[in-house]
């Protein structure tokens, strides 16, 4: 059996390097909180290293895309939040991550979080375990990226797609923020996302699992599709130093169906 020296770098696939390893021992949990909340995040990482560290490069690689392409990644989230199953109201919530679309309870212990908040599930503190699931998930095509920051940035991609929508086509809900933020007459973005979330056909499901992956392909929601692509192409434009080398839309692949990759162009107006 091969063991590999303690001090050595694990081989790691997912795009973690031995700095990357280094920052997350080392960052100010309590700092990042506060320079969340200097740009209207209220995040709380409950001290977890791993997750914090992801969402402020994330936060970072979506700052530096949306500066240096103009493109409308600039949206933060309202809230970030870590859980474990007991900690759901709804209990089929328990996945490795969520985003509520609009304004609602969703931990037992918090109030209502405003509409584009992000929940991430406390399982992906462990370093090796996020290994393992992203490595196993592309292995068998479910998921579009193994990198380690697909998750955290899937689920902001929801919260940009959001934000997106209701600037478009306003907000019709009771959140009183909300209303005020997206108010239009006639506000129908509420209505445009449950049409985006049970969308009654989606076309060459198996074009877009050889592109994207089975979660996708298997999903009647073009959010998650929306998700998953911009997940990919965003990871795909870094070098190994999560610097940003190209612009994420030159990644989408060239044989996406036609009606999907006119979907994203009219919610990027790009």
């Amino acid at each position: 059996m091969n063991v590999q020296p303690v001090n050595k770098t694990p081989n790691f696939t997912s795009g973690l390097t031995g700095k990357i390893l280094k920052d997350i021992k080392h960052i100010n949990i309590s700092q990042a909180e506060e320079d969340f909340a200097k740009i209207g995040v209220d995040a709380d990482f409950d001290g977890k290293k791993f997750i914090c560290t992801k969402f402020v490069l994330a936060a970072n690689i979506l700052a530096d895309i949306s500066g240096k392409y103009k493109l409308p990644f600039d949206f933060k989230p309202y809230a970030i939040r870590t859980f474990k199953k007991k900690d759901l109201i709804m209990p089929e919530d328990n996945a490795l991550g969520f985003c509520n679309y609009d304004t609602k309870s969703v931990l037992k212990d918090e109030p209502p979080f405003i509409g584009m908040s992000i929940f991430i599930n406390k399982n992906n503190n462990n370093i090796l375990l996020s290994e393992f699931l992203n490595n196993y998930e592309k292995f068998t095509n479910w998921k579009s990226t193994s990198h380690f920051l697909g998750t955290t940035l899937h689920e902001w991609f929801h919260c940009i797609q959001q934000n997106l929508v209701y600037k478009q086509k306003g907000y019709e809900g009771n959140c009183p923020i909300l209303r005020k933020e997206y108010y239009k007459e006639n506000a129908k973005g509420l209505a445009l996302t449950e049409l985006l979330m049970n969308f009654p056909y989606i076309p060459e499901r198996e074009k877009i699992q050889t592109l994207i992956g089975r979660y996708a392909a298997s999903s009647n929601s073009l959010i998650e599709i929306f998700a998953e692509l911009m997940a990919k192409i965003t990871v795909e434009s870094l070098n190994k130093n999560l610097q940003i080398v190209k612009n994420p839309l030159d990644n989408i692949p060239k044989d996406l169906p036609f009606s999907i990759k006119l979907k994203i162009e009219e919610l990027l107006k790009v």
